[in-house]
């Protein structure tokens, strides 16, 4: 069973404050004579569900391209339930018990529950969510010591009202040696808790970004 983790992008696609907003502009049209259909996309590369490389937050950084192949399959993947709301933030010790038992996962997701709100208030969902302090990384290089990427269902892992955090959380996953990946703005609303998961991706591969929108989804490994 193939289970989608990766929102469609649109118009109304919520972004983090700040963000360029997403424009479809048509280019050349049938039904003004043109012999095809065709049309300008603008959007940022952090736009919808996507992943932060370390280019994102950190000098000579790598880059999509360094990292990523066309198509990217990663497991174990592994999700953990953790319920909060608002401006609630999530620390090492909330994870701690969550992911014992996880050490040979190479991405985690956590599902905050989020993605409830995206659907109903995605204005709300884009400003008032949940996120991620610094020292999450620590505890998932210690625990997991061959953990690649985090995802999450916010729409990012640094929360507006708390930005010097969230620089500080974000060079703390993808400024170190080992450098955690981080996928955000993820659709787990079909996700179940407690399987081991094939994780795979497929990055827009556009040159040297800093971070980049995926099709992603999840296959459930056998037991």
């Amino acid at each position: 069973m193939i289970i989608p983790v990766s929102y469609p992008l649109g118009l109304k696609s919520p972004l983090y404050p700040g963000t360029p907003g997403i424009t479809i502009v048509p280019e050349k049209s049938m039904a003004n004579g043109d012999s095809a259909n065709t049309s300008v996309i603008s959007m940022s590369s952090h736009a919808g569900t996507h992943v932060d490389v370390p280019r994102h937050f950190c000098r000579n950084g790598r880059s999509v391209r360094e990292i990523f192949l066309p198509i990217n399959s990663f497991s174990p993947t592994y999700c953990v339930e953790l319920p909060v709301c608002g401006d609630q933030v999530i620390r090492a010790e909330d994870l701690d018990e969550k992911i014992t038992g996880m050490k040979d996962a190479v991405v985690i997701f956590i599902n905050t529950g989020s993605w409830h709100q995206r659907a109903t208030d995605p204005q709300t969902f884009a400003v008032e969510h949940p996120w991620v302090a610094a020292g999450v990384a620590a505890l998932l290089r210690r625990k997991c010591p061959h953990l690649c990427m985090l995802g999450i269902d916010t729409i990012s892992i640094s929360r507006p009202s708390h930005r010097q955090e969230g620089r500080e959380s974000h060079r703390a996953f993808l400024c170190d040696k080992n450098p955690i990946l981080l996928l955000e703005d993820a659709d787990l609303s079909s996700v179940i808790p407690k399987e081991s998961f094939t994780l795979t991706l497929i990055p827009w591969f556009i040159d040297d970004l800093d971070g980049v929108p995926v099709t992603a989804f999840l296959r459930i490994n056998p037991c």
